[in-house]
């Protein structure tokens, strides 16, 4: 589901943990995380755009049926990488890492709507907590179910400047913009029968 955050310093994401899924009104059952990530992106004046990752740390969720599911995920600011090592100690300097740890998604509510064959749109409704600051997010997506399990994806904006988090300026002229594209992917798989 997720794609955010900063080259010397920014915002990241993480997303929330779905049971297997179907239709929005028919029963589901709870299925283990068995994959999660966070991908952000973010631009720069002269390098131009720029992405990181982050693996979901933790997730958990309850609900029997899609539109009931509620949950949590983190992630956690050491592990978010951008694949270049000074950026990434800048980026854990400006989200103050050793303050604020971890980044955590509170799923309050999933609107389901309709696709096509196993794919349903969704649009996530919940809590975004980063750098000590909790504001509302809404991230659209998609779950797929499949023989193995459900895979869910959602996407959605931050201003990190919401988060307390001032843009990046390094040498006068490099500045990291505030706006992130956060992406989530989770995969679900349920337990052999």
């Amino acid at each position: 589901m997720w794609r955010a955050l900063c080259r010397t310093g920014g915002v990241a994401a993480l997303l929330v943990a779905f049971p297997v899924v179907r239709p929005a009104a028919q029963p589901v059952v709870p299925a283990p995380l068995t994959a999660g990530g966070v991908t952000f992106l973010l631009h720069s004046t002269i390098i131009g755009h720029f992405t990181g990752r982050a693996p979901v740390a933790r997730a958990e969720f309850t609900g029997s049926r899609l539109v009931d599911v509620r949950g949590t995920a983190e992630v956690l600011v050491a592990q978010m990488l951008t694949g270049n090592g000074l950026r990434d100690r800048h980026m854990r300097e400006t989200m103050h890492a050793d303050s604020f740890p971890t980044i955590r998604f509170d799923l309050d509510s999933v609107q389901a709507g309709a696709g096509p064959g196993d794919t349903t749109s969704v649009v996530l409704v919940g809590r975004l907590a980063i750098h000590g600051v909790t504001r509302p997010v809404r991230a659209t997506g998609s779950v797929v179910a499949h023989p193995g399990g459900e895979d869910v994806d959602a996407t959605f904006g931050l201003d990190m400047r919401d988060y307390g988090i001032k843009p990046p300026v390094r040498a006068v002229v490099l500045h990291v913009g505030p706006d992130v594209v956060v992406t989530v992917h989770l995969s679900f798989g349920r337990p052999p029968a």
